[in-house]
């Protein structure tokens, strides 16, 4: 009988341990999320680096180079059901313009994928305008790439000049840790890249979609895999990552946070719900920018966002920092480095401050000019 009462007991302490979340006894105020498009047709320009071209550009076909595909769209409406469940409370059944600011980059992939979330963010409720079409039309921003701080590679000289150098700068610590993957790679493509890390991103960049598309790569890939993806993260890293232009890739975004943040805590009404729709690059800037462990590379419509929260008991505001590796997957809260997971307000500012840029100093630390002619090829 005691056993049993000792035993029972475990159990309910077991669960009352288990259930506990970091979020408990705080209370949403706002979140501020950028989101990676949902899956896409390889780039035109990363064709070649397939295991099977001629296959992968009859697949593309029906889509274009660079564009969401069917399976893109699913995704993406599941992202957009992962925002609701989770930020179900700071929105209405339907839109409302003051509780919502939804901004994508000016890139179709990325558009289509805010639109494909929205619909499962906001799915018809009540009387609906057109009883055949379960879809309400609900509207975002996009400014012009040449404009958008969120594309420091086209319209940021500093960054995109010296992105261009760190392809070609070796890492010995990397080829170590990556021997076989990069042999494996190497082979693969008929020359060596041992000492060319960067490339890594780009093979794997190009090998998701292919799979994302229902084209297995060759056995002895598909078998490492895993492995590729691991490199992958660290290879972009070393891009991405590199604290000296990060602030180029995300400090205005970063500001952008403090700001809206600032406004929510004085009790001024703002949109307590801000998505960005973006892309792998996006994501991950904003991890190095806040300081988190990051997460690898960004796998389709994986999101990241920083959460505002105020601690009931004490009043006090601190940030949790979120990560959604893709949906339908567990979250995962990432910790500020020097901070606690749950992370004061004012030091979260005191530590990732020096990575922040208001959009002017952003410009002209950028070499930004209005006659700069901006190189959109990337994003096509």
């Amino acid at each position: 009988m005691f056993k049993f009462v000792g035993f029972l007991l475990l159990m309910i302490w077991s669960q009352a341990v288990c259930g506990d979340d970091v979020t408990d006894g705080t209370e949403l105020v706002l979140s501020f999320l950028v989101h990676r498009h949902g899956d896409r047709t390889p780039m035109g320009s990363s064709l070649a680096l397939s295991t099977d071209p001629v296959a992968l550009e009859e697949l593309s076909a029906p889509y274009g180079y660079g564009q969401l595909t069917l399976a893109g769209k699913k995704r993406a409406f599941e992202l957009g059901k992962f925002i609701r469940s989770r930020y179900d409370e700071l929105l209405s059944d339907n839109y409302n313009r003051s509780e919502v600011f939804i901004r994508s980059t000016d890139v179709t992939r990325a558009k289509m994928t805010i639109l494909s979330a929205l619909a499962a963010i906001y799915p018809p409720t009540g009387k609906n305008w057109n009883p055949d079409l379960a879809w309400e039309p609900v509207p975002y921003t996009t400014v012009p790439l040449k404009y958008d701080f969120n594309t420091a590679s086209v319209n940021c000289p500093t960054y995109s000049t010296a992105s261009t150098s760190l392809y070609l700068i070796p890492d010995p610590e990397y080829t170590a840790k990556y021997s076989d993957v990069l042999a494996a790679l190497s082979n693969q493509l008929g020359f060596d890249i041992s000492n060319l890390p960067v490339v890594v991103y780009a093979l794997y960049d190009v090998y998701a979609s292919q799979r994302s598309l229902g084209l297995p790569l060759t056995p002895e890939l598909e078998a490492i895999f895993d492995d590729i993806e691991e490199a992958a993260g660290d290879s972009m890293d070393l891009s991405f990552g590199n604290e000296a232009y990060i602030p180029y890739q995300a400090g205005v975004l970063l500001d952008e946070f403090y700001t809206y943040a600032n406004v929510a805590i004085s009790g001024v009404n703002t949109p307590r719900l801000r998505i960005y729709s973006a892309h792998d690059f996006n994501v991950f800037s904003f991890e190095a920018v806040t300081k988190v462990n990051k997460q690898g590379a960004p796998r389709y419509a994986s999101a990241y966002s920083l959460e505002l929260r105020r601690v009931t008991a004490t009043g006090k505001y601190v940030v949790l920092p979120v990560y959604l590796p893709s949906p339908g997957e567990d979250v995962v809260y990432l910790q500020v480095e020097g901070c606690d997971v749950l992370c004061d307000y004012d030091q979260f500012v005191a530590l990732t401050e020096v990575n922040a840029r208001d959009i002017d100093t952003w410009r002209e630390e950028c070499g930004f000019t209005e006659d700069l002619v901006a190189d959109e090829s990337s994003f096509e």
